[in-house]
């Protein structure tokens, strides 16, 4: 037989209907039950006694017994919790029933046992079971069900021996169903096709879609409550069905090659019909000892629904086969009995687990016995008191009652813990007790190092005995004790001699020692672990943020000294601090072999578990031994979605097993991992670059990185650089290097934190002033949050924050640190350190950095011109400190557009630097071109090495020509690049070279000298120059012209000589060389007449946008509007004081009212007599309405003069406004400025 590799598995629909069914039958049963336990005293919250039950018959009063067994043992693990007892009786119930009728419809659709659910018209609309019941025993069809009920048991009788975990009778079969209820699920479940039930995946989904509801439910409480998970809700909460697929991959990998290290060319385990995924690099394997396939076991440690067992199944059939020493219609048997193992913590899960090997058995040979299964239910209840000391009084000696101590010591809180319990820690320290007593009497016997495993021997009672020997007279302890409660009626002392006997059961798999453990196992982060589970991980595994990690450790100890240890866990163990002890002590004591990293996508019904399949040998690997990770992210185009992931994955195995490169498969030594900081895996750096770090110093060998200040109140104590008045910025007020924008070198001057007094306030506010003493120190920061790495120049009058931490070294210059740290190279690093969107302190401490360069002068130079560069952009920046307005002055002289052509000119210069310094920087550090090619596949592509156009570039300094190509470009390219520069649509100056291929100093200078900017860009450029006009005449920018000021705070849009419109007038006049082509300009930018865009546009369209810190809209200069607009004027925020609300209503608004009241009397003399001119009607109108509308807000104004309102610098302006807002006074109320505030 050959592996049944790249199996389609069932189709949408197929999963729907299973899904909808498996739903609805939970719904039906768990009803019924309820239904049921209520005619049994048994409510939703409370039991009723047995004495007040007098309706009940003795049978029923039994049945009722058995009940109140299983909710005594449900409330064990509730803490006495009776409502939720109930609830877990009626799930498990449920779930044990629906399991029975699966496992019966599954068996029947593959003629495992005769017809029993499916009707035939033949038979008289019976099953051929109940068909045949009829026939031999026609009375039993007299009873209420028709004799189904007879026909139900028979078949539960011919399949329950060989798979008793299902069909065995238990406390949760205690209640008879509904012949109704019972028939109507039966017809449901028979409603799906028979070729579902036949897939090899559809137990696996009834076991995933029967906790849906539950996990939603779950999930809900979680994010509404914060509830901790625990109990039961573990094993609901953290299914997940592992697809076909992977479990491939990691059992060809682990199974597979452990039996090929086995045999080596005497077997033909690799060939792609037997483990497609089997590909080994040569230098991976090792010479295992060979051994009889019977004795080579796999253990699933938190097996789910056994997907993984199951394809294991047909790996180690294929050994037997090549083996030859067991006959083939045998194999079945000998595989469950000897070589496949699983536990976990759901017992209707096992159950599944069991009925999927058993169906895989028989599908092979249908007339095999099967004897045993070792699938394990880690649930039990262990309750103390009288029953305890009853089994401890039955054991044959000391050392098993002291082994039964330990089993309860140990598995008190089993269903929560399942394979994590590390019980034979403390069984090995009991046996290490007796060992010492006997060494010393010289009647020692232990085997195996003294150890207990199923092959240790040892003396008890003076006689050797095997663990085995042990087991079976624990079993029998059990057993009896069983049997006396079966005697004495009593169901309580019954189901505790069952529980009893599943740990000896359990312990004796956990004892074990495997050469294969495969495992999808829990994930579940500790913030929302219940406090037992929380516990019990940290006491006992390093990977103690997810349940995972610990499961990592564990899978470890259950597999042999060289075994094989395949799991699929989420990546983030590869990443995280808080997995670093964790990755220490994986590479310190065992070897990754293989990998799959799939990230995001890897599973089909959980798309955002971002994961990675790989595989582990127990030992660690000897020198020269390789790792080989496949890198499948999410990321890649080529792995975007499911299907890709498959289809990608069969590709890699593909080019492996033909021996081909691939480019994402990565061969790297692990011991790279252990010369990085905290060790993240960084497979895809490949050699090349894993190599830099034990080649160079750190950053953190060279220097000093710290983090800044924290104010623990930014609202109060930063605020933007237009906050601040002019004369505090540099005294009160220091500049404040938050995280910033994304440019790279030198950031904008915006920020400034309150330092009055060297910080006192700050001090006495709790403000947390890290690294004190690195203030106003020059250096380099660098942002903690980005796509990828930025770093600036900070400057020596600064302070540094939390939110962008400072590096300061003595032995590599300033220039040189931001060469690297803005690097691609280093970029590439530092998204490899911290895959999310921060970069802290540690991340910059792991940086490789070289201090000996070959060209630190050319270095030095560039860095200093990207500086430079930034700096004029920020000079041209309105909201930046650094903001000159007679710089900018200076370029409108000629052209209003020359602002966007000078920040592209600038941005150009900066582009074209950082490439050149990209590409010095991987000449530096031997960086060949494939890993360059490498680097570059997810960030920015280096722009410099486009050619440039000798007659067509923006200026830049002569010494970057010789690193840059610089030729006669043709016209057809020209031409080319001009079209395609034309259909562009918001992009970046890089991505337009990009899309030109094309060095951005010629791109830019085409964009300008074809004005190929957008129209939004030329309306923003030309509402800057708007918002330079209002700058200047309120006084607060000196534009070296003479733009005429305004005496006081107030702009008002009214008809006198300092009026809005003549001042604007006069203002573009004095600023350009060409006043009447520069408003022509600025009104085809614009869409209107400058004066016009000026009030109906600028405040709410331009201004409220450029002056946005935190999200907030924070204007300096505010629009106050009449209700419909019969007066308007702006009021610049910094000159606002107590007089300006009795100056805008006595200098403004009265004067305005006076006019129009003038006005109205003239035009009421004009309209009074006979046909009055419709003109002046209209007119008189139009004024009414705007005295009316005036006359109101001048009410308003002075409500507010009556409230004292004014503005309080100290708030900062977004209170400040807020508080005038409230007064409907702005031209654009701030619910419109900002969706989420409200007045």
């Amino acid at each position: 037989m050959s592996t049944t590799h790249a199996q389609p598995g069932l189709s949408s629909d197929q999963r729907s209907n299973i899904r909808s069914t498996i739903l609805s039958t939970r719904h039906t049963l768990e009803d019924e039950l309820r239904r049921q336990l209520e005619k049994y005293g048994i409510y939703e919250d409370k039991k009723l006694p047995q004495d007040k039950l007098t309706h009940l018959s003795a049978d029923e009063l039994h049945t009722r017994s058995r009940i109140d067994a299983a909710i005594e043992r449900e409330l064990k693990s509730t803490e006495g919790d009776l409502e939720r007892s109930i609830t877990n009786y009626v799930r498990e119930a449920t779930k044990t029933y629906l399991n029975r009728f699966v496992a019966l419809k599954t068996i029947e659709v593959r003629g495992l046992v005769e017809e029993t659910i499916t009707e035939r018209p033949e038979y008289g609309n019976r099953s051929y079971m109940h068909h045949t019941v009829a026939e031999i025993a026609g009375e039993l069809t007299n009873a209420p069900d028709d004799g189904f009920g007879a026909a139900l048991d028979l078949a539960y009788q011919e399949i329950g021996a060989e798979i008793r975990i299902i069909f065995e009778e238990s406390e949760h079969t205690a209640i008879d169903l509904d012949a109704q209820v019972r028939e109507e699920v039966l017809d449901d479940l028979d409603a799906i096709d028979d070729e579902a039930w036949e897939s090899d995946e559809a137990l696996g989904w009834v076991y995933q879609y029967f906790g849906e509801e539950e996990r939603e439910d779950i999930d809900e409480r979680v994010d509404e409550e914060n509830y901790k998970i625990a109990g039961t809700d573990i094993a609901t909460k953290t299914q997940l069905f592992t697809p076909r697929y992977i479990v491939e991959w990691m059992v060809d990998n682990s199974l597979g090659r452990t039996w090929l290290e086995m045999q080596g060319e005497r077997t033909n385990i690799d060939d792609e019909d037997n483990c497609f995924y089997l590909a080994p690099l040569e230098e991976s394997l090792i010479e295992r000892e060979t051994k009889a396939v019977e004795d080579i076991t796999v253990l699933d440690p938190a097996c789910g629904s056994g997907h993984m067992l199951f394809y294991a199944f047909d790996i180690l059939y294929q050994m037997y086969l090549e083996e030859g020493e067991v006959l083939e219609r045998h194999i079945p048997r000998e595989i469950l009995r000897n070589n496949l193992y699983g536990v976990d913590i759901d017992s209707g899960a096992a159950q599944i687990a069991a009925l999927s090997l058993y169906l895989k058995a028989k599908d092979q040979s249908p007339d095999v016995e099967i004897p045993q299964l070792n699938i394990v239910s880690a649930d039990a209840v262990l309750i103390n008191g009288e029953r305890k000391e009853e089994i401890l009084e039955r054991a044959g000696s000391e050392l098993e009652r002291d082994i039964l101590e330990q089993i309860w010591n140990s598995f008190g809180d089993i269903r929560e813990l399942g394979s994590l319990v590390q019980v034979e820690d403390r069984i090995d320290e009991v046996l290490d007790e007796y060992r010492e007593e006997f060494e010393a009497t010289g009647q020692a016997q232990f085997t195996s190092g003294g150890g207990l495993t199923s092959q240790s021997t040892f003396v008890a009672g003076g006689d050797e005995e095997s663990w085995d020997e042990i087991k079976s007279r624990l079993m029998q302890s059990v057993q009896d004790l069983a049997s006396e409660a079966l005697e004495h009626n009593d169901p309580i002392e019954e189901m505790f001699a069952a529980e009893v006997g599943k740990t000896v059961e359990l312990l004796d798999v956990l004892m074990g020692e495997y050469d294969t453990v495969v495992s999808n196992p829990p994930y579940l982060q500790s913030k929302k672990m219940g406090e037992t589970l929380k516990d019990y991980i940290r006491d006992h595994y390093e990977g103690k943020y997810d349940v995972y990690g610990a499961f990592i450790e564990r899978c470890l100890s259950f597999s042999s000294e060289d075994g094989h240890v395949s799991m699929v866990t989420p990546e983030n163990f590869m990443f995280l601090y808080y997995f670093r002890g964790l990755r220490k002590k994986l590479l310190n004591e065992s070897y990754f072999v293989e990998a799959a990293h799939l990230s995001r996508y890897g599973f089909e019904q959980q798309k955002d578990a971002y994961t990675i399949p790989f595989v582990l040998r127990g030992s660690t690997p000897s020198e020269g031994e390789p790792s080989r990770f496949y890198r499948m992210t999410h990321e890649q185009e080529h792995y975007e979605n499911y299907e890709r992931k498959i289809a990608g994955l069969r590709e890699i195995a593909e080019a492996l097993r033909s021996g081909e490169e691939h480019d994402d498969v990565y061969v790297f030594s692990q011991s790279r991992i252990d010369d990085i900081g905290r060790r993240p895996f960084l497979y895809w750096f490949g050699e090349e670059t894993l190599s830099l770090f034990s080649d160079h110093p750190s950053i953190d060998d060279i220097g000093e990185v710290k983090q800044g200040l924290s104010t623990g109140d930014d609202d109060r104590f930063v605020r933007k650089s237009w906050e601040v008045p002019k004369q505090e910025i540099g005294d009160r007020y220091k500049r404040f290097q938050k995280s910033g924008t994304d440019s790279e070198y030198y950031d904008y001057a915006e920020d400034y934190v309150d330092w009055g007094d060297s910080g006192k306030d700050l001090r006495d506010a709790g403000a947390n002033l890290r690294n004190e003493d690195f203030y106003f120190e020059e250096g380099v920061t660098f942002r903690a949050f980005g796509n990828h790495f930025v770093g600036r120049k900070q400057p020596a009058d600064s302070i540094f924050s939390h939110k962008s931490h400072a590096v300061f070294s003595n032995k590599v210059s300033d220039e040189l640190l931001l060469a690297n740290l803005n690097s691609t190279l280093h970029r590439f690093i530092g998204n490899g350190l911290n895959p999310g969107l921060s970069f802290e302190v540690g991340d910059a401490k792991r940086f490789p950095v070289k201090t000996d360069y070959e060209y630190p002068s050319t270095l030095t130079e560039l860095v200093s011109t990207g500086i430079q560069e930034r700096r004029k952009i920020s000079q041209l920046t309105e909201t930046s400190a650094d903001f000159d307005g007679e710089e900018l002055a200076t370029l409108l002289e000629s052209n209003t557009i020359d602002l966007q052509y000078a920040e592209e000119a600038a941005q150009a210069r900066i582009l074209t630097v950082h490439g050149i310094s990209d590409t010095l920087l991987f000449d530096e550090y031997d960086i060949s071109p494939e890993t360059q090619k490498q680097v570059y596949a997810n960030l920015p592509k280096n722009t410099s090495e486009y050619p440039v156009d000798r007659n067509t570039h923006v200026e830049y300094p002569d010494y970057l020509n010789q690193y840059l190509e610089v030729a006669d470009l043709n016209d057809e390219r020209i031409d080319s690049a001009i079209e395609t520069l034309r259909s562009l649509d918001d992009v970046t100056l890089r991505q337009a070279a990009e899309e030109t291929e094309l060095s951005p100093l010629t791109v830019a200078q085409l964009r300008h000298d074809h004005d190929l900017y957008t129209n939004d860009e030329q309306t923003t450029a030309a509402g800057r120059v708007v918002s330079l006009i209002v700058g200047s005449l309120f006084d607060r920018w000196d534009c070296g012209s003479t733009i005429p000021t305004l005496d006081d705070e107030i702009l008002a849009f009214d008809h006198s000589t300092t009026s809005a419109s003549n001042l604007f007038s006069r203002a573009i006049d004095n600023l350009f060389q060409e006043p009447e082509r520069a408003e022509r300009e600025l009104e085809s930018a614009l869409g209107d007449r400058p004066i016009n865009w000026f009030r109906e546009r600028f405040f709410r369209h331009h201004h409220v946008d450029e002056y946005k810190p935190r999200g907030e809209r924070s204007p300096i200069y505010w629009q106050l509007e009449s209700p419909n607009g019969g007066f308007s004027c702006f009021v610049y925020y910094h000159e606002i004081d107590e007089n300006t609300l009795p100056k805008l209503r006595g200098q403004y608004l009265d004067p305005r009212i006076g006019e129009l009241e003038n006005e109205l009397e003239t035009l009421n003399a004009q309209t009074s007599g006979d046909n009055p001119d419709k003109e002046l009607l209209n007119r008189k109108e139009d004024v009414q309405n705007d005295l009316d509308d005036i006359r109101k807000f001048r009410n308003t104004i002075d409500e507010m003069i009556d409230d004292g309102v004014t503005v309080d610098i100290e708030k900062g302006i977004w209170e400040n406004i807020k508080e005038w807002d409230q007064y409907d006074v702005l031209e654009t109320g701030l619910p419109k400025l900002k969706s989420s505030y409200t007045r």
